[in-house]
Order: structure tokens, then C-alpha cells, then sequence
């Protein structure tokens, strides 16, 4: 029986076991009906075991210690997992069997019942219970499961049994319960401490990772370093590099901190006492980076230091902060220092207030300012007694800017500027302006030269150097100010004037720019002597000159005009030197029509053009009939802007015979507007509006393409002459286009002929010049236009390799007639073979002209008689598919 006690008390310590062991694996703290179950179950089997091993009496009855597992499954399992406790163990026991089995196995549920009640009744059944309710609960357990022992063989043989073994039965279910017990208690006293420690640990590192600290240890028998995680992430080390020495973490430090840090680390060392310190390192991308360091060392009982423990943690943003809150500090005494010394030696008189109004400090310019004695230049004077310099002066505002209040006794409320104009003529630049914490400073400058100054400069901005006159600034301004005033009245209105000398180059050309000046301050000196009080003269530079008039009726302002033109059709006396230039004029009448500047200015441009085209002094005003000549102009430029865009012009080419062999070998390309049928715009109309407008070069382009398109389909040896504008040159993409449309047309260069006119080399630059020596060396020929006709130039024919002089048609129309004509077609074609270049006398319309052209040396005609120009399309047909007989009649002149 001994044994088989034993027997029990062991199996219950293993129990006890098992259940510290889930215990310490937070089985306990699983999901309760989960965990519940699982630990039924194990009681469950526990009770088996001790099922299975029961203490024998003498008389056949047999007793265990199943009552501990089932007790406390139900107390602290609750139920559910009393009640698979107590399957389990009335299973094993009915499995056994005896006498009486029934009664043994029904005891496992009153037990768990039992157990569960008082378990539910227990307010600290997480915690476990103590031995001495323990003990009660098995004595008490004892009393509720007696009457399983009636219920197989009746009371009598109950009683008997309980008379013979009830000391066992209370000694057995105490010792159980309270060994049982106790050993739950202490498991489940360590699965919650054992929560908590991990809840703290969790806490310790959670708020050691937010802090950024990084721990290490440093076992100094062994030399063997150890980091945590977060070293190595502060450190940027890769773990797999690191091989737990101390020069892994000497290798991180800056080389300039290295030293420092290691003597520090050794010093404590040797003291045995901890250390802090600060220091930088090196990350793997090169940035610097400052750490702070505490540690501390472990001693064995010896007192020999066996282990040092530390800690790191980031400590840039700091130091940067700390090294800019220094520099900060020492900039603001740097610039308080500073501020002392300015202020007394600044130009500027400076003086600061409170909010109440009193003097706070000001420097000794203030006061040589306000002329106040120093007894009031200390703080604390009221700000009514140090205005005081200012009675009997008045206040402006800078130019360009509103005059502001200076306040009298209150601080401003925004920044005010002003000028103070003394009363002995000094003139002061004030400023106020608030300051946050109340209060305000004022400052003053003596602006008394520089006023001065601006007002002259500004004349000067405003005046012409040379005539006086107001200059183009100032004349747009009061143009801009009286139109946008203009009245409605039909019979006075204001008027603009534009004035323009005729001939004023030939002054300058003959007598020279002196002379030049002084007849530009002779038309200033007119203009001054016939504007009144509200009008303007004004130069708008070189010879042009413009009047604002106030109102005046039309009839005065014709008057005027007629005036000024009339003053400058005689010869001008200066000083003696008659000089004889006259005026033109054009006026517009400003009236409320909602003409802005800029059209007013168009009105009076166009009537001052008009005027200018009668080669006289003359004047006009803009009317109806200017306004619808503008139109009409503007109206042709929309329509050659569409009829360009759709490629709707004509190229037209013109004959040009070759006096020596007496046949028509190349053609000038001409350009042709049609605007239906009957309408003609002569090319003399639209090329300059083209230019004006920027259509030239797409208009040159497509008479170049169709030229190439047309030549490519020619004989060989004839060739095409194409007219250039000087817009077309000085970018180099002129010549692009031109040697490429040759090569992809397969043309040879020589085939091509470009004419200039004399007009467009005298405006050309020096990169048009270099446009056509590219093209001349490419084996294109060149042809002067218009040559002879007054702007014949030498030099140009010395500078550019030109292939020929086309003789304009004026020589060639009076040759029949004047033998003078005759004589400069002669010159120019010797001038022709003696620079080596070919002649064309243009305009032959006769035959005789033909003759005398060809007598005076030309190598080629060009005009009516020769031929008409004709469609481009139509060339071939008609010049070299003719019949024999017609071609024969042309090589003799009579076609």
C-alpha cells in the first residue's frame, strides 16, 4: 500500500511538471476554451494514471488520488475543462473496475463540480490558491463526493468502507489537492511574472528603439565584442563584416576622435569607475556622424574587471543644433557690437521709442537733425517734446509715392517714408516703422543734394541734350495723359503733330553734322515759338519732331502747320550759311473715338507719309481718305499673307539674248500676282510689303523651288537668273537651301543666277557679303541689278566676286535720243570686260536700242522687244521647241 501511495504522490508531481512546463510557454495565456481543453485533457490523463496505479485495501477496495486533478481542473479550468478531466478519469476508472466502479467512476464529476464552484466563487483563482485554502478546499471536496460510496452496493456497505479507510480518503485527497495544488500555484505564479517580464522587456526595448540607444557588452578576457541589432544599424556595419573584436568598432571611429576616445575608455578602465563621452564616426557612404557613449564595467569577485556594458545613441541633430545656437550667440553679440558702432557712425540720425511714446536711445546724428540740446536726447524724453523740430516745416511724399501722416504722439501702425522740408531749407528723409514688441524707430537723412540732384536728373531724363525739347520719354507720357482725357467736343480738340525734315541727310552729307545740329536747333527754336502754355515740342530723334497741342479748333491747328511748312520753304539762314531743307508735317486730331496712343501715333505717321510723298514742305491731315488707303493696304497684306501661305503666286520668266551668239540662252525669273483675271498687283506694290511683313523669304522659296523644279527639265545649256533679297541673307540659310535644292534637283551651280540690286548691298551686313562669297565659290553667278542708277559703289565689285552688270533701263531708253545715254552704256560694259564680268542692258524695247546696245559693247539685252515674260510652264514649248526658221529670225534681231 506504501508503494501504491508513492505511486500516486509521483504521479501527481509529474503533473505538476507538465503543467509548469506549459506554463512556462504561455500555453496558460492561450485562448482560455483552447487552452481549457488542452489542459483538461492533461489532468484528464494524469487521472488515468493515477486510476491505474490505486492504493489496495485489505478488504478488495481500492482508492487513488484522482480527486486532485479533478478538483483543480475544474477550479482553475473552469467547466469545460473539468468536464473532460472527468471523462477521462471516469473512464480509466470504470475500465478498471471493482466493486464499486460506479460509485468510482461518478466521483471525477463531482470532484470537477465541485472544483468549478468554488473556483467560480474565488474572486483570485488566476493566481492560485494558498495551502491553507488548499487544505480546505480537500477537506471539503471529501465531504462532497461521499455519497458516490452509496450508490454501487448501498449505505451500509458505504459506511463500512468509509469507517475502515476514511482517514485514508482525507489524507489522500489532502495530500493530493495540496501538493497538486501548490504546484499549479507556483506555475501559474510564474507564467504571470514571466508576462510581465516580456511586457517590461517588450516597454525597455520599444523605448530604447525610439530613443535610438544601441547596446553593447565587451567580455575583456576573451576580447570578444557583442552589438545588438541596433549597433549595427547606428554604426552602418555590416554584420557579416564584423568579427566581434575591438578594433571593429575602433575602424568606425573618426581618425581625428579615435585617440581621444580609446585614452578615455582606458583611463576608466583602470579606475573601474564608468565613463561618458562623445565622439564621431564614419558610415560606409562617408557621412560623419556624432554618438554619445556611457559605459560601465563589471567586476568578478575578485574586484577584477571581467566585462564592460554600454550604450550609444545618435547625437547629431544635437550638436548641430548646440554648434548653431553658439553661432547664433556669437553672431548676436557680434552684431549688437556692430549695431553700437554703426549707430554712431552712421549718416542716418537714429532714434528708438516705446510704446508709451518715451525716447529709448538714439545716436548724435538725431540730434544735429532735430537741433534739440542734448539734455533732451536721453531716454526717457516724451515724444511730444522731441517733435518739436519739426513746427513750421511741411511734409511730401518721395516722388512716384503718396504723402503719409507722421504721427504726433501715437506709434505708426505700418512703415511711413516722407520728406520733411525744413524751414531753413533742408530737406530730410523720414521713416517710421513699428517694432514687434511696441513702440518705433524713426530714422532721418539729410536728402537736401540728392533732391536737388534727381530733380536734374530727371530733367535730363526728361529733355532732349542737344534742342532742349522734351525727348520720346517724356512725349509718350503726355501723349499717353491726353488721350486717355481727350473731350468730346467736335470743334476744339487736342492735336498730335509729326514733323520730319526732307533732305536732311543732304545737309549732313554737304555741310557736315555741325551744321546739321544747329539746323535741328533751328527747327527745336521754331517749334518753341508757336506752342503755348499746355503744349508740348518734343525731338523724338534724328530729324523727326512731334507737338502736343491742347485744344484748339481745326482751322488753328491747319494754321499752324501751314505755319511751319511755310517758315522752311525759303533757305535758312545759319549764321550766315544759307541752308535750304524742308518740313513736312502730319496731324492727327485727338479726339474721344477710343483711338488709343499707339493709333494716334499710326494716324499722324500715315497723314506725315502722305505729306512727304509731294516732295515739298507740305502738311496733311489724317481724314477719310488716308484712313482708307491704310485700309487698303492692310487689306493687300492679309491678302498676300493668304495668297503666299496657299502658294498662289506666278513665276513669270523673261528672254535674255546673248548679243555675240544671237540667242536666247537663260531667263530672269519673275514673280506675278493675280488676283483674278482683270486685277494686277505689280511686284514693285507687294515685294516691299512682303519684306515688311516677313514673307520675303517663303516668297523667294517658292520661286527658287519652282525655278529648279523647271530648270531640271531644261537643255544644259540654259540657264536661270533669280532675284534675291537682302532679307533673305545674313543667316546661312539662304545658301542651304539654295545648294541643296540644286544637288537634289541634279542641276549644275553654274545654271543658276542670282541678281541683288546696288540698294540691297548698301544695307546688307557683313554676313549677307559672306552668304554671297560662299554661294560664289559654290559656282553660282552673281548679276549686279540696277547698276548706274546713284548708288554705284566701286568698292562693292572690288569686295564681291560678281559675274555681271545689268545696266538699268533708263540709260537704255534714251540712247536713241541722247548720245550721253550712249556714252554710260559704253563705260559701263568696258568696266564690265575690264573687271572680267558680262553686261545686260535692260529695258530694250526697239530695235534700234538693239542696235545701239549691241554697238555699245553689251553682251546681253533684255526687255519687250526681245521678249515678254511668260509663264514659267510655257518656256519650253515656246524657246525650244520652235521651228528652225523662227529660231534663225531670232539670232538676226528681227524677234
Amino acid at each position: 500500500m506504501v508503494v501504491d501511495w508513492i505511486a500516486n504522490i509521483g504521479a501527481l508531481s509529474l503533473g505538476a511538471l507538465a503543467f509548469y512546463f506549459f506554463a512556462r510557454r504561455d500555453t496558460l495565456h492561450a485562448r482560455r476554451s483552447v487552452s481549457a481543453a488542452f489542459l483538461g485533457a492533461l489532468f484528464g490523463l494524469l487521472s488515468a494514471l493515477v486510476v491505474m496505479m490505486p492504493v489496495h485495501f485489505g478488504d478488495g477496495a481500492t482508492f487513488d488520488t484522482r480527486a486532485a486533478p479533478a478538483i483543480l481542473s475544474g477550479y482553475f479550468l473552469g467547466p469545460l475543462g473539468g468536464i473532460i478531466t472527468a471523462s477521462i478519469a471516469g473512464a480509466a476508472r470504470y475500465w478498471v473496475g471493482g466493486p464499486f466502479v460506479i460509485g468510482g467512476s461518478l466521483s471525477p464529476f463531482f470532484y470537477a463540480a465541485f472544483g468549478a464552484i468554488v473556483g467560480a466563487c474565488c474572486r483570485h483563482r488566476d493566481l492560485g490558491p494558498g495551502p491553507l485554502r488548499l487544505l480546505s478546499i480537500a477537506v471539503v471536496g471529501t465531504l462532497f463526493v461521499l455519497p458516490c460510496f452509496f450508490i454501487d452496493k448501498g449505505v451500509e456497505a458505504g459506511l463500512q468502507i468509509l469507517e475502515n479507510a476514511w482517514y485514508m480518503l482525507l489524507i489522500g485527497n489532502v495530500v493530493g489537492v495540496v501538493i497538486l495544488g501548490l504546484m499549479i500555484s507556483e506555475a501559474k505564479k510564474f507564467s504571470v511574472e514571466h508576462k510581465a517580464l516580456k511586457s517590461t522587456l517588450f516597454l525597455t526595448d520599444l523605448a530604447r528603439s525610439s530613443a535610438g540607444i544601441a547596446v553593447w557588452r565587451f567580455d575583456m578576457a576573451a576580447n570578444r565584442l557583442t552589438w545588438d541589432d541596433a549597433m549595427f544599424r547606428l554604426f552602418d556595419v555590416d554584420p557579416g563584416s564584423f568579427k566581434s573584436e575591438f578594433n571593429d568598432w575602433e575602424r568606425t571611429v573618426h581618425p581625428d576622435d579615435i585617440d581621444a576616445a580609446r585614452r578615455q575608455f582606458l583611463e576608466a578602465y583602470e579606475k573601474k569607475s564608468g565613463f561618458a563621452t562623445d565622439f564621431r564616426i564614419v558610415r560606409r557612404d562617408g557621412s560623419v556622424r556624432w554618438l554619445a557613449a556611457h559605459c560601465n564595467f563589471l567586476e568578478d569577485d575578485a574586484g577584477n574587471v571581467t566585462e564592460a556594458v554600454g550604450v550609444n545613441w545618435d547625437i547629431t541633430d544635437r550638436k548641430e543644433m548646440a554648434d548653431s545656437l553658439f553661432e547664433r550667440e556669437k553672431e548676436a553679440r557680434l552684431r549688437s557690437e556692430e549695431l553700437e558702432v554703426t549707430l554712431a557712425s552712421v549718416v542716418q540720425g537714429v532714434s528708438a521709442f516705446d510704446k508709451d511714446g518715451r525716447l529709448r536711445f538714439c545716436n548724435d546724428r538725431a540730434g544735429e537733425f532735430t537741433g534739440l540740446p542734448p539734455e533732451m536726447l536721453v531716454p526717457g524724453t516724451s515724444y511730444h517734446a522731441y517733435n518739436e523740430y519739426r513746427q513750421g516745416a511741411f511734409v511730401t511724399g518721395f516722388p512716384g509715392e503718396a504723402t503719409k501722416a507722421i504721427p504726433e504722439s501715437a506709434q505708426p501702425t505700418s512703415h511711413i517714408r516722407s520728406l520733411i522740408h525744413l524751414s531753413n531749407g533742408r530737406i530730410l528723409s523720414f521713416s517710421a516703422a513699428p517694432m514687434p514688441d511696441g513702440g518705433w524707430v524713426e530714422t532721418y537723412e539729410d536728402v537736401t543734394e540728392k533732391v536737388v540732384a534727381d530733380e536734374r536728373v530727371k530733367k535730363a531724363a526728361e529733355t532732349d541734350n542737344l534742342t532742349e525739347l522734351a525727348n520720346r520719354l517724356s512725349f509718350r507720357e503726355t501723349l499717353d495723359h491726353v488721350v486717355e482725357n481727350a473731350g468730346n467736343a467736335d470743334e476744339v480738340s487736342p492735336s498730335l503733330l509729326l514733323i520730319d525734315l526732307n533732305d536732311f541727310k543732304a545737309v549732313n552729307d554737304s555741310h557736315g553734322h555741325v551744321v546739321g545740329d544747329r539746323l535741328l536747333q533751328h527747327v527745336a527754336n521754331t517749334l518753341k515759338a508757336v506752342i503755348e502754355g499746355g503744349d508740348l515740342a518734343a525731338r523724338l530723334g534724328g530729324d523727326e519732331f512731334a507737338l502736343v497741342l491742347k485744344p484748339r479748333t481745326e482751322e488753328d491747328i491747319r494754321e499752324i502747320a501751314s505755319g511751319l511748312c511755310a517758315a522752311f520753304d525759303m533757305p535758312v539762314n545759319l549764321d550766315g550759311l544759307m541752308v535750304q531743307s524742308g518740313l513736312s508735317v502730319g496731324v492727327a486730331i485727338i479726339t474721344a473715338d477710343g483711338a488709343g496712343s499707339e493709333e494716334t501715333l499710326s494716324r499722324a505717321d500715315l497723314a506725315l507719309y502722305k505729306a512727304k510723298q509731294e516732295k515739298r514742305s507740305a502738311y496733311r491731315v489724317f481724314d477719310a481718305d488716308i484712313a482708307q488707303e491704310d485700309a487698303e493696304r492692310k487689306r493687300t497684306k492679309n491678302a498676300l499673307i493668304r495668297v503666299v501661305e496657299n502658294q498662289g503666286l506666278n513665276v513669270f520668266c523673261q528672254p535674255i539674248l546673248n548679243l555675240e551668239t544671237h540667242r536666247v540662252d537663260h531667263f530672269e525669273a519673275l514673280v506675278r500676282w493675280h488676283q483674278g483675271e482683270a486685277s494686277y498687283v505689280p511686284p514693285s506694290n507687294f515685294i516691299p510689303l512682303a519684306e515688311e511683313i516677313g514673307l520675303i523669304a517663303k516668297v523667294g522659296d517658292f520661286v527658287l523651288s519652282e525655278v529648279l523644279r523647271s530648270l531640271a527639265t531644261w537643255p544644259d545649256d540654259y540657264r536661270a537668273c533669280v532675284n534675291v533679297s537682302v532679307l533673305q541673307l545674313g543667316d546661312g540659310r539662304f545658301v542651304e537651301r539654295v545648294l541643296g535644292g540644286l544637288k537634289a534637283a541634279g542641276i549644275s551651280p553654274h545654271r543658276l543666277e542670282l541678281e541683288l540690286t546696288e540698294s540691297v548691298l548698301m544695307s546688307a551686313g557683313s554676313a549677307a557679303h559672306e552668304d554671297l562669297r560662299k554661294l560664289r565659290d559654290a559656282g553660282l553667278n552673281l548679276a549686279l541689278d540696277d547698276f548706274g542708277i546713284g548708288f554705284s559703289s566701286f568698292g562693292y565689285l572690288q569686295e564681291l566676286p560678281f559675274n555681271k552688270l545689268k545696266i538699268d533701263r533708263r540709260f537704255v531708253s534714251e540712247v536713241e535720243k541722247d548720245e550721253g545715254s550712249a556714252a554710260i552704256l559704253r563705260t559701263i560694259a568696258a568696266l564690265a570686260d575690264n573687271l572680267d564680268m558680262k553686261s545686260t542692258a535692260e529695258g530694250v524695247e526697239t530695235a534700234q536700242q538693239l542696235g545701239v546696245v549691241r554697238a555699245c559693247g553689251c553682251h546681253y539685252g533684255q526687255g519687250y522687244f526681245i521678249g515678254q515674260p511668260i509663264p514659267l510652264e510655257d518656256v519650253q514649248q515656246a524657246y525650244f521647241e520652235i521651228p528652225k526658221v523662227a529660231k534663225a529670225a531670232l539670232r538676226a534681231g528681227r524677234v
